[in-house]
C-alpha cells in the first residue's frame, strides 16, 4: 500500500551495519519513509485522523508559531508584572516584559524600583526567551512525537493481529507522483511480501490507550536519528544548566566575600544569579541601575561574565561541536555522536559542518577584534575611559565589545563615548545576526534543508568545501547576504520604526536637540532591533534612553524588540522536526 502525499520525500539516515536493524530484519534505508510506516491496514477513521494531521502539519508555519508563543507570553506576564505593584505604569511593565523575553535588555524604568516579586518576573521571561532555551522545546517536541508514532505502529500492528485474513502488498517500483491532495491512496496488491509487523508483541492498558513500550524497544523503532535525538538533548540540557547553575554560583560567592561598592542595597547572592542569567541569555539587564560601571576593575566578574555571553549565543555552536567531539573522543566509536557530528543539521539547527563552524569562529574574532580596538584607540584622548588603569581598561574594551555585539551590559556611560565609537557600535548591532543566518542558511543547503530554513533563490549553494571557498569568496558571500538581508528584510521596518518615534517625539527634539538628536533615535531603535540593548541613556538617569518617550513611542519600540527577535528564524520547520509520521519500521515477513 503506497500514500502519495505531497511534499518532499525525506530518507531516513541509517547505520546499515549496526543500527538499521530491528530484530533481524534490516530496514532499507534507501528506500522513503512513507513506504515502510504507511504500510498497514487503516480503518477509514483512522485514515481520515491520519490524513488531516498530516495535512494541518505541513502547513504548519513555525514563525507564527514562535510570534504567538512570544506575544502571548509576553501579554499574560505584563499583567502580572504590572498587578504585583502599580507603582510602574503598565506601558513601561509591558516594555520591561518584551524587553527581558526578547534578550534586547533595554529598560524604560530602573530595575531597583521593582520589587522582588517583579524581579523573578523578568528572570524567568530571560530564560523562558532563551534561543538555547526555545531551540531545546523544539527537539523535545520533535522526541514526543517520535514517541506519538511509535504508539501509532504499535497500535497498528495490534490491529493487524486481529485481522484474520492477513494480505500482502509490495510497495510499487518506483515513488509515486506528487499529489495535491493529502491522503490519497494507491493500493498495489501482490505476492511476494508481507506487510510490515513488530518483532515483539504489542501490550495495550485496559483503561488506557498509552502504549507499553521499554526504551530499548522505541530505539529499536526509532533508529539511530531518534537515539542521537536523546543523546542531544540531554547534552543540551546539561549545557544549558551547568552553565548558568555554574556561574551564577561564582559570581554570587564573588560578589558575597568582595562586596565591591555597589549603587544599590542588593543581596549579593541575588545580584549574581541574576546577572549570570541576564549574561548566559545575552539579555543586559542588570538589577544595578548603573549596570556594569561598578565592576569595570574587576577581572574575576569580567571574565567570568564575558566567558557566559560566548557560551549563551554567539560562540554556542562552536562550543557545543567541541564538546561533542571531546565526547567521541573520550568515549570512542558511539554511534549517535558520530550520526551527530556527521550529520549535524538532521538533529539541530545550531549544529554545523566543521567548515562552517570554522567560518563563525573567525567572524566571531574579527568582528570583536575591530570593536575591542577601536574602543582603545577611539577613546585614547577619553577621560572618562583613561582614568581606568591600563589592564583593567583593555579588559573593559574586551568586554564591551563582546557586550556590543550579543551581551548588552555597557561597562561606561554610552553617552560618553567618541562618536565615531557609537557609529561603529550601530553598525556592529545592525549586522551581528548575518553572520550566523549565514551559517544556517549554508548548511541547510549542505543537509538537504533537514530543517526547512528558508533560502531566497540567489543565496543558494550546495557546497561547503574549504577548498574551494576562499577567505574572500566567503567575505563576498557575507556582504551580499547582509545587503540582501538588510534590504529585503531589516530596512523597511527600521526606517519605518524610526520616522514614527521621530514624529511622536518631535516635541522632545525641539526642548532637547541634543539628547533627543536624530542619531540617538536611531541608535535605540537599531540596539532594540538588534536584540542588544546598550543606549545613549538619558542624563540624570540611569535607565534607557527610550525611557524618556512616549508611551506610543515605547510601544512601538516593543514591536521592534518582537521583530528583531524573530530575525533570522526558519520561516517553516521540515517535517525532519516537526513531524514523526515518517519514521522506518521493518519490511519482511515470516
Amino acid at each position: 500500500m503506497n500514500f502519495e502525499r505531497g511534499g518532499p520525500r525525506l530518507r531516513n539516515i541509517e547505520d546499515n551495519d549496526q543500527v538499521a536493524r530491528l530484530q533481524g530484519h534490516d530496514i532499507d534505508a534507501s528506500t522513503p519513509l512513507w513506504q515502510h510506516d504507511k504500510a498497514w491496514i487503516r480503518r477509514p477513521a483512522q485514515l481520515a485522523r491520519a490524513a488531516w494531521q498530516s495535512q494541518f502539519l505541513s502547513r504548519l508555519s513555525f514563525l507564527p508559531s514562535h510570534y504567538a508563543y512570544f506575544i502571548i507570553v509576553c501579554l499574560i506576564a505584563s499583567l502580572i508584572f504590572w498587578g504585583s505593584s502599580h507603582t510602574i505604569s503598565y506601558v513601561d511593565s509591558l516594555f520591561l516584559v518584551v524587553s527581558a523575553m526578547t534578550s534586547a535588555g533595554l529598560t524604560t524604568v530602573n530595575l531597583s524600583q521593582a520589587t522582588t516579586g517583579q524581579q523573578v518576573v523578568l528572570f524567568l521571561l530571560i530564560i523562558f526567551g532563551s534561543r538555547i532555551w526555545v531551540s531545546i522545546c523544539i527537539v523535545y517536541s520533535r522526541k514526543r512525537r517520535f514517541h506519538k508514532r511509535f504508539d501509532d505502529i504499535v497500535r497498528e500492528a495490534r490491529m493487524r493481529r486481529r485481522d484474520p485474513s492477513p494480505r500482502r502488498f509490495a510497495p510499487s517500483p518506483s515513488p509515486p507522483p506528487e499529489v495535491e491532495a493529502m491522503g490519497s491512496a494507491q493500493v498495489q496488491e501482490k505476492d511476494d511480501e508481507e506487510v510490515p509487523y513488530l518483532s515483539w508483541p504489542p501490550t495495550i492498558g485496559r483503561n488506557s490507550p498509552t502504549i507499553n513500550l521499554t526504551s530499548q524497544q522505541r530505539d529499536e523503532l526509532g533508529g539511530i536519528e531518534f537515539r542521537s535525538l536523546k543523546l542531544l538533548l540531554r547534552i543540551l540540557l546539561l549545557y544549558f544548566f551547568l552553565w548558568q547553575f555554574l556561574g551564577c554560583i561564582a559570581l554570587g560567592a564573588w560578589i558575597n566575600n568582595n562586596r565591591p561598592a555597589l549603587d544599590n542595597s542588593h543581596k549579593p547572592w541575588w545580584l549574581g544569579i541574576f546577572n549570570g542569567v541576564s549574561a548566559f541569555n545575552n539579555s543586559g539587564m542588570s538589577l544595578l541601575d548603573t549596570n556594569m560601571v561598578p565592576f569595570q576593575r574587576s577581572y574575576f566578574v569580567l571574565i567570568t561574565m564575558g566567558l557566559m555571553i560566548l557560551a549563551g549565543r554567539p560562540a554556542f555552536p562552536l562550543f557545543l561541536r567541541f564538546i561533542l567531539g571531546m565526547g567521541r573522543g573520550w568515549t570512542g566509536s558511539t554511534e549517535s555522536l558520530h550520526f551527530i557530528l556527521d550529520h549535524p543539521r538532521r538533529v539541530y539547527v545550531y549544529l554545523w559542518p566543521r567548515g562552517a563552524t570554522w567560518w563563525l569562529l573567525f567572524i566571531l574574532i574579527f568582528l570583536n577584534s575591530v570593536n575591542w580596538v577601536g574602543f582603545l584607540l577611539f577613546n585614547l584622548n577619553n577621560p572618562e575611559i583613561e582614568s581606568i588603569p591600563t589592564g583593567p581598561r583593555v579588559l573593559a574594551g574586551l568586554f564591551q565589545s563582546l557586550c556590543v555585539r550579543f551581551g548588552g551590559f555597557h561597562i561606561t556611560d554610552i553617552a560618553n563615548l567618541h562618536i565615531g565609537l557609537q557609529a561603529l557600535y550601530a553598525i556592529t548591532m545592525l549586522i551581528l545576526a548575518y553572520p550566523i543566518r549565514n551559517s544556517i542558511r549554508r548548511t541547510n543547503v549542505y543537509e538537504q534543508r533537514s530543517l526547512g530554513v528558508f533560502i531566497p533563490p540567489d543565496d543558494q549553494d550546495p557546497t561547503w568545501n574549504d577548498h574551494e571557498n576562499t577567505l574572500m569568496h566567503e567575505f563576498g558571500r557575507l556582504g551580499r547576504q547582509i545587503r540582501q538581508g538588510f534590504t529585503r528584510y531589516d530596512a523597511w521596518a527600521l526606517m519605518l520604526a524610526i520616522l514614527v518615534i521621530i514624529t511622536i517625539e518631535s516635541g522632545q527634539f525641539r526642548r532637547d536637540p541634543v539628547h533627543y538628536s536624530i542619531f540617538n533615535v536611531m541608535f535605540e531603535v537599531v540596539s532594540a532591533y538588534g536584540c542588544v540593548g546598550i543606549s545613549v541613556g538619558l542624563p540624570d538617569e540611569d535607565y534607557s534612553f527610550s525611557g524618556g518617550w512616549h508611551a506610543a513611542s515605547k510601544v512601538i519600540l516593543c514591536a521592534v524588540m518582537l521583530r528583531g527577535r524573530h530575525r533570522g528564524l526558519p520561516m517553516k520547520i521540515d517535517p525532519v522536526v516537526f513531524t514523526a509520521e515518517r519514521i522506518a519500521v521493518p519490511r519482511g515477513g515470516r
